[in-house]
């Protein structure tokens, strides 16, 4: 199969040519060698490939969803024996322990995990440059930023490499790469993906995983694989009615959607970021749904807070076993951003992490009782345009805890709330700056509702297909199709 053909597919369709006989899984792993070879030098986002999981890839399809496709995962713990660096000196040479309880399940389904991307240092900055692998540059457009911290996965599906990536999402992790880079970026509900065999949501219930795809369908049939409890979960979401691959067949009627375009940090919104999400709320509108402007009322300075403390707590918690681990000193092997936020996170006592964490309950019943007056919310994803490499240097000297979340602030203004309040958002690409750039739109649903949530994306999805590129964009600067 030649490069520009093969990413021309997503996963869906090539899991349809490997069931004709058209392709197979080994000749994808060449695809995937070369795709990397040719993009990876100008980009950064691969760290490595492993050749056993390459040379392993069989001739025959296997008989499952995906039929054994490659696929890349991001630098974190997932598949037991693979290096899981977390974009640190201090983890350097970290192996994973074990399997991802999800990944086993993707594994099942067909996907075979070929390689690892790379990531902001221990998935804190909002900016892919790590102090052990450098900056992880944006395929549109090489200058620029693909946020983070699942920034490697961002590009390498943005470039062609891989049809959809492994990524997770603490704060906007998964969501706002995918809007750098013109992907989709689904964060499920709390809980719909476990993290088991660990936390049933890890960092104090804010962070999940889930992939960076293409397409509406290669998300649902993901969901489809992934989702559900482990034995021992502390607690289980509801089960979906249906499977969300028959979901997204359904348009969604008559949907009341809030528009809202307050940045709840104060933020300056980038005003072609505000014309796109306009914009895509009045393609909404013309599928027949009722939107209105509103916005939920929360304590944002109460939340933000909130959001330091239990970041920081969690550093305090476990950067110090890492560096026994490795056998390294934190304030050598750690970068300036992580270091300042652990060393504020040394001064929390338990009593403020229960702080924090009763203010997340109180902003949770907020947005909860905002959501229920409407079916969906509509935000920005970024409050700005990808950023030149070098914008928010997570590394540079004096930063100190309060300066980690200022650079936080430009994309995760809205995003990090629905981290704390565990309703499902999605990240889909509905626009572009006027020189080129993605920007992305955020569209949240109620707790527990990916099904909805996903029916909206498709329903616009619908009338770009068959356009070039992911969703009408067209093709990267940088793109595996172009070699």
């Amino acid at each position: 199969m030649r490069l520009d053909e093969y990413a021309t597919h997503d996963g869906t369709g090539i899991a349809r040519l490997l069931a004709k006989g058209e392709v197979t899984p080994r000749e994808l792993g060449r695809c995937v060698e070369q795709a990397v070879a040719a993009v990876n030098p100008a980009l950064n986002a691969v760290i490595e490939l492993y050749p056993d999981a390459l040379e392993g890839l069989p001739e025959a399809v296997s008989a499952t969803l995906f039929g054994s496709i490659p696929i890349l995962t991001k630098d974190f713990p997932i598949e037991a024996g693979r290096p899981a660096e977390f974009g640190s000196r201090l983890a350097q040479g970290f192996h994973a322990g074990h399997d991802a309880v999800y990944w086993t399940r993707l594994r099942k389904g067909g996907l075979v995990n070929v390689g690892r991307t790379t990531s902001s240092e221990f998935g804190v900055p909002a900016a892919t440059e790590s102090p052990l692998y450098g900056a992880t540059r944006n395929p549109w457009n090489p200058e620029r930023g693909v946020a983070g911290s699942s920034g490697g996965s961002a590009a390498a599906v943005a470039a062609g490499i891989v049809p959809f990536a492994q990524g997770s999402d603490g704060g906007g992790s998964i969501r706002n790469p995918a809007a750098f880079c013109g992907l989709i970026g689904l964060k499920p509900s709390r809980g719909r993906v476990t993290g088991s065999p660990n936390a049933n949501a890890p960092l104090l219930g804010l962070a999940t995983a889930f992939l960076l795809t293409r397409s509406i369908r290669d998300t649902a049939a993901l969901l489809d694989l992934c989702h559900g409890p482990d034995a021992g979960d502390g607690y289980e979401i509801a089960p979906p009615f249906d499977t969300y691959l028959d979901a997204i067949t359904r348009n969604p009627k008559g949907l009341r959607i809030a528009l809202c375009l307050r940045s709840w940090s104060g933020v300056r919104i980038d005003p072609e970021v505000a014309a796109a999400t306009r914009s895509a709320a009045a393609r909404l509108a013309i599928f027949g749904h009722h939107v209105v402007e509103a916005s939920p009322d929360f304590d944002y300075p109460a939340f933000l807070h909130a959001q330091k403390v239990i970041w920081a707590a969690d550093a305090a918690a476990n950067m110090p076993a890492m560096a026994r681990h490795r056998n390294r000193t934190l304030e050598e092997a750690l970068g300036a951003s992580v270091y300042a936020l652990y060393r504020w996170g040394l001064g929390i006592s338990g009593a403020q992490l229960i702080e924090a964490l009763a203010v997340y309950d109180q902003t949770t019943r907020q947005i909860g009782r905002f959501l229920a007056r409407y079916d969906l919310l509509l935000t920005p994803t970024s409050a700005i345009l990808p950023e030149p490499i070098g914008t928010f240097d997570p590394n540079r000297a004096g930063i100190d805890a309060d300066g980690v979340f200022e650079d936080l602030a430009p994309k995760e203004t809205f995003t990090a709330l629905f981290n704390a309040t565990g309703q499902p958002a999605i990240s889909l690409p509905l626009g572009r700056s006027s020189d080129g750039l993605p920007i992305g739109i955020q569209l949240v649903a109620r707790f527990g509702r990916e099904d909805l949530l996903l029916a909206a994306a498709r329903q616009i999805e619908e009338e770009v297909e068959g356009a070039s590129g992911v969703w009408g964009q067209g093709r990267p600067a940088i793109h595996v199709g172009n070699f």
